[in-house]
Parts: C-alpha cells; sequence; structure tokens
C-alpha cells in the first residue's frame, strides 16, 4: 500500500512550551510501533508546516510539539484513533483547551487538513481521509 505523510502538532494553551514538547517526544517510541508506520520522528525546523490555526514555533533545531509520520493508510488511521483518545480526551467526559492539528500528503502531493478540537471533527477527518486516499 502506497505510503503517506502525516504531520501532527498538539496544540495546549495551559502547558508550557518545554512540556509540550516533552508529551510529543514520548510519543515517538509509541508511534514507531504500530504496524505500517516506516517512520516517525520530530518535525525538523527547516520544515514547512502549514496548518489552518497554527503558526509552529521553532524548539531548538525542531518545530514546537510536531511529528511526522510515513506510514500506511491502515496506521495512519489507527494514529488518528489512538492520537484523539491521549490528546483530545485524556479524560473520559472531561473538556480541555487541547488541539490537534494533522495535514496528510499522499505520494500524488494531494493533501488534507484540519484543526479540531473535539472527537467529532476529528472523526469527520478521519472518514473524509478513507473516502478520497483510500483504495477501492
Amino acid at each position: 500500500m502506497t505510503d503517506l505523510k502525516m504531520t501532527i502538532t498538539l496544540q495546549d494553551a495551559e502547558l508550557e512550551d518545554e512540556e509540550l514538547q516533552e508529551y510529543t517526544q514520548n510519543l515517538l517510541p509509541q508511534l514507531r510501533k504500530f504496524d505500517g508506520v516506516e517512520e516517525a520522528k520530530l518535525a525538523p525546523r527547516n520544515q514547512r508546516v502549514e496548518v489552518p490555526g497554527l503558526t509552529p514555533k521553532d524548539f531548538g533545531a525542531f518545530l514546537l510539539a510536531t511529528v511526522t509520520v510515513i506510514s500506511t493508510l491502515k496506521a495512519l488511521i489507527e494514529i488518528i484513533d489512538w492520537v484523539e483518545k491521549r490528546w483530545l480526551r485524556p479524560k473520559e467526559n472531561e473538556l480541555s483547551n487541547r488541539k490537534l492539528s494533522i495535514k496528510v500528503t499522499n505520494p500524488d502531493g494531494y493533501e488534507l487538513t484540519i484543526t479540531a478540537e473535539n472527537s467529532e471533527k476529528l472523526y469527520a477527518f478521519r472518514d473524509q481521509i478513507i473516502k478520497q486516499l483510500g483504495e477501492g
């Protein structure tokens, strides 16, 4: 199956930059465990990330709270569900100020982007990815 590139950026106005970056770095080993993930790494500072509602900040040699993942469509969908549970809904039924920005690019350069502050919006994006990039 064709590899897709996904850029994930976490946002939380209540966290200091260092805390947010530490959380992001802790995600990497977990993301690499998904079957179908070819690569998961921090986004380098020189990588251009354009996601609506987001102005990425440099954090040393990396963009703050941003990771890139190269994976299959199946793994990408599993990652979206996994991150939603751990970032947008860290505690069941508790409101949070967290946002999740995602950009998905296929090998032909076609892009889909979203900034989601709730599960419903993220799941609609996931369904759009399946419809537009899925096989069949």
